[in-house]
């Protein structure tokens, strides 16, 4: 019996001693920021609203507005001098959500046109190309980081390609540098062109 005394005394501070962790358990929960869990009245998380990107894509586009003087290095000669260069002018299509553009290079019979604009329903922006040297258009979307400001392009297939998964168009992104340059660049670094306002 004076044996099973302490044996006892034990089992039941052990007892009591796992209670109290129980009972303090969640209130170190609580502390630690998880006092939602104990609430009933939180079901579901509140959604946060949606941001729209559309006043920040419309400055972005009437800053592109104007003639632009680019150049463009592709892949293996970054530090060198352009691989070309030439003219962009940019003008307002139907309102300032979207744009026309043609383009020159020098030396050079090669040409392009395109479209860029900002679709206020999708919150996208979109972009289209057709060059004097290309058998088929490009079409592109794209989404906007504000944050930077830029645009990370994807291109939307028109055509089979040739693999499957290989995008016909590499993504891009078009980073707008200040109110005089941006610069466009493939995300695979084949090839990265920028732009300077000339005038």
């Amino acid at each position: 019996m004076r044996i099973d005394v302490p044996c006892r005394y034990r089992s039941v501070a052990l007892a009591l001693g796992a209670l109290a962790l129980a009972a303090i358990a969640p209130q170190r929960l609580a502390a630690q920021g998880n006092a939602r869990l104990s609430r009933t009245t939180d079901l579901a998380p509140v959604a946060s609203p949606e941001v729209s990107h559309l006043e920040p894509a419309r400055g972005i586009l009437r800053t592109l507005v104007g003639t632009w003087r680019f150049e463009i290095w592709f892949a293996g000669n970054y530090g060198g001098a352009p691989d070309a260069s030439g003219t962009r002018i940019v003008k307002v299509l139907f309102d300032d959500l979207r744009l026309e553009w043609t383009e020159q290079l020098d030396h050079a019979t090669i040409a392009g046109q395109g479209v860029l604009g900002f679709d206020p329903g999708s919150d996208r922006f979109f972009s289209s190309a057709v060059y004097s040297t290309g058998a088929a258009p490009e079409f592109m979307t794209g989404t906007l980081d504000a944050a930077e400001p830029l645009v990370t392009f994807s291109s939307m297939l028109t055509a089979p390609v040739a693999s499957p998964g290989q995008p016909l168009v590499p993504a891009s992104i078009m980073n707008m540098l200040d109110q005089n340059h941006f610069a466009w660049t493939a995300r695979d670094r084949a090839w990265r062109a920028v732009f300077t306002r000339q005038e």
